[in-house]
């Protein structure tokens, strides 16, 4: 998450009474040394294994090493022949076992099991007869510690997600299987441990969630890797990566793969390079050189080669930890590395391409590869280069949730050519926003909308510990899942759907309804498309051209004076009305300003000011969140939007009594035979019950799609409130369209699956 940190670190006694309430473990400065020993051997967990099951070798060495994760003085590594003839090189890596349990007062501890060991973990999915040899090589030469042999046996298991060749914007198992991720982040436990993944990650199975995400970063995380020496007894230092979280990251990945769910390793955050921010962590970091490290400003660590010498070295141990486990569904090198101190996005981008080489190259099941940014439009440096496999964004503040995952989907589909899903999304940043969407409307919305744009996965919200979990709305997982749960993405090859028209239903009484236009571009750098002034044409069908480069942000004219970027909106109510313009946020660094103009600037009709009233605390103000607007007469106006003060505010944009059509959003896929759709009272946000409004109940409609074969059809119509199909009719198409009824009085949304019969 873009802003989030230790401080919204949670305890969850209340919630897991029933279970246990665990908290920080105990410490280890180091880790405990391999003893010598009276021979080297190697000793196998099994002699037979399942497809994708794992095969764990402990290597005994009678050496013992002053820091056993550095492979430049020993590097153990597995070389396993399958029988198909192909070698497959497996690193090694150094292991101490432990065991939890609970305290007295709830909270976890790990204690020490057995004598620390090197380990090769191995799975594949080639059935037959195996051999293998352990490599030990130090300062004395290259050593073979032992040799064996075991089968593969048959199983059920898919296999490794992959991203699919014949459906290039999903995912598929190695069995060919389609794999749709639908799911949370959960990417640290709080004070409770393993024991809270107990709660979460089964609940999220579930209700049919199969995808979350861990992060391995930063220095206060219970996860973390690479911890800090100078932080007392916490951690190994800077390449040495802490057993305990280890260890938690085994179980974790354990339990997910036992509950079919997939997990997006996280392997950076941007707190670790961020020296300035509200969750800087630069000043804890193991690579600062204040701290012993190799770099001497946050930056650095994408230039410095012994910066990225250290890195490999722990994507080596990634690999080596878990790099067999099918649970694995990604590495993801960064979250949100844009908003890195001193971020130079040439320069991150060549190192995403060195880090993606060298992981391809030690990574003998070629996990998928992505990474992440805070900025919603993403970075084309890094979103275009060829070695990560998907593209994610990050949303929070949206209005309209569905609107923003819509609209950024289909221009990232188009721009890139990969899968793509939301990694991250909100309402805001900040968890006490939150108590104005109880019931999780948005969360809905963001399922839903992003199940019918394109994309390879839901929108994976945000706050699983105080909001998803407290709330317990696990059941908007569970209504989705049902939704999506026979879909063969990659078999149908879904594509946007090609909707004809949709109009009212005869009988129908049509009405005026409210247009939201909600912002979804915003940039911080000079001469982006959305620091500049636009004029947009609003359709009283609700289409407005060129909204792409639409900004979220107006710009004041002090501080970035060659940012200013005035919207001009070209009108034509068909009744009176009003235009608002909604604010959701003002600048910390000196205010803003509003300035509303009707039909030329010697009528300005609005203006109003944000002043700064605290100096000394630049965080961005939100007490004039809300809605400022002028009415407007009957017929064609123009309508000028900017910000007349020092800096930016967060805007979007309202015209009620606009449209003429109805205010249906349709999201739908197809094929020649098939298709899926999504269709959303637009006013059904969370926005609108915020503001203490309810949705207008939309009278029937009718949506009309094109593109089909003729034949017979039958359609089902979901209840996307309760995961059920409603209703089921049968269609004969003649010429190529079906056309679809929605309910009457419809105030959330509905969902639809067209099938040919015959």
């Amino acid at each position: 998450m873009a802003r989030s940190g230790a401080p919204f670190i949670v305890t969850l006694a209340a919630t897991l009474a029933v279970s246990c309430t665990p908290g920080h473990a105990g410490t280890m400065r180091r880790p405990v040394r391999p003893g010598p020993s009276a021979r080297e051997s190697v000793r196998q967990s099994a002699t037979a294994v399942g497809r994708y099951e794992k095969l764990e070798l402990t290597v005994a060495l009678r050496v013992a090493y002053s820091n056993p994760f550095d492979p430049d003085q020993i590097a153990v590594e597995g070389k396993f022949i399958t029988p198909s003839d192909r070698t497959v090189v497996v690193p090694g890596f150094y292991c101490q076992g432990f065991t939890r349990s609970c305290r007295t007062d709830g909270s976890e501890t790990l204690t020490p099991a057995g004598r620390a060991a090197f380990k090769v973990r191995f799975a594949w999915g080639e059935v037959g007869e195996y051999r293998f040899a352990v490599i030990a090589r130090d300062r004395t030469g290259a050593r073979t510690v032992g040799r064996g042999g075991f089968s593969v046996q048959p199983s059920a298991h898919p296999g490794y997600v992959r991203r699919s060749t014949a459906a290039p914007h999903y995912f598929q198992f190695d069995s060919g299987a389609s794999y749709f991720a639908l799911g949370e982040n959960i990417c640290w436990p709080n004070e409770p441990g393993t024991y809270a993944y107990d709660l979460w990650l089964n609940k999220l199975a579930d209700a049919g969630g199969n995808y979350t995400r861990l992060w391995l970063d930063p220095d206060w995380n219970e996860l973390g890797l690479e911890k800090c020496t100078q932080d007392p007894g916490d951690g190994n230092g800077l390449g040495r990566y802490d057993p305990r979280a280890s260890w938690r990251v085994d179980y974790i990945l354990d339990l997910a793969r036992q509950r079919n769910v997939r997990v997006m390793l996280s392997l950076l955050s941007f707190n670790s390079v961020d020296a300035t921010g509200e969750y800087a962590s630069w000043k804890d970091s193991a690579y600062n050189r204040a701290n012993g490290g190799p770099c001497a400003q946050p930056a650095d660590f994408f230039t410095s080669p012994e910066a990225k010498r250290l890195f490999k070295r722990r994507l080596r141990y990634l690999v080596a930890r878990w790099g067999w486990s099918p649970a694995v569904l990604s590495w993801e090198f960064w979250n949100e590395v844009d908003l890195a101190t001193g971020y130079d996005s040439a320069k991150v981008a060549a190192w995403h391409g060195e880090m993606a080489d060298y992981l391809c190259a030690t990574d003998p099941w070629r996990h998928l590869i992505t990474t992440s940014l805070a900025n919603t439009d993403g970075d084309r440096a890094l979103d275009s280069l060829p070695q990560l496999d998907y593209v994610q964004s990050h949303s929070y503040g949206s209005h309209d949730v569905a609107a923003t995952i819509g609209q950024v989907t289909t221009r990232k589909l188009a721009a890139y050519d990969k899968p793509h899903y939301f990694g991250e999304f909100g309402i805001d940043v900040y968890p006490d926003s939150y108590v104005y969407d109880p019931d999780g409307i948005h969360l809905h919305n963001g399922l839903w909308s992003a199940l019918l744009s394109g994309s390879a996965g839901t929108a994976m919200t945000w706050w699983w510990d105080n909001y998803v979990e407290p709330r317990n709305l696990y059941y908007h997982f569970a209504r989705a899942a049902a939704f999506v749960g026979d879909v063969d993405w990659v078999r149908e090859n879904y594509q946007p759907a090609h909707v004809v028209s949709v109009q009212f239903a005869e009988g129908s009484t049509p009405t005026y309804s409210p247009l939201s236009l909600t912002p979804v571009g915003e940039s911080w750098d000079e001469g982006a498309i959305y620091n500049q002034p636009h004029t947009y044409q609003v359709g009283n069908d609700g289409v407005v051209p060129g909204l792409e480069t639409m900004s979220a942000v107006q710009h004041g004219v002090e501080n970035h004076p060659t940012w200013h970027n005035p919207a001009t909106f070209l009108v034509n109510y068909p009744v009176a009305g009003r235009f608002e313009v909604t604010v959701n946020g003002v600048s910390g660094y000196g205010g803003a300003a509003l300035r509303i103009t009707l039909d030329g600037n010697q009528n300005q009709a609005l203006r109003v000011d944000f002043p700064d009233t605290q100096p000394d605390n630049d965080e961005t103000m939100h007490q004039y969140d809300g809605a400022y607007g002028v009415d407007v007469s009957p017929g064609a106006h123009t309508i000028v939007v900017e910000d007349p003060g020092t800096d930016w505010c967060y805007v979007s944009y309202r015209l009620t009594n606009y449209l003429t059509a109805p205010n249906l959003r349709v999201m739908a896929l197809a094929t020649a035979t098939s298709a899926l759709a999504w269709m959303q009272n637009r006013e059904s946000t969370w926005w609108t019950h915020k503001l203490g409004g309810t949705p207008t109940p939309l009278p029937a409609c009718l949506v009309t799609l094109d593109g089909f074969t003729p034949g017979e059809y039958d359609l089902l119509q979901w209840d996307t409130q309760t995961g059920t199909v409603a209703q089921t009719t049968h269609l004969t198409c003649s010429d190529g369209r079906v056309v679809i009824t929605t309910p009457a009085n419809l105030v959330t949304d509905v969902a639809y699956k067209v099938r040919k019969t015959d």
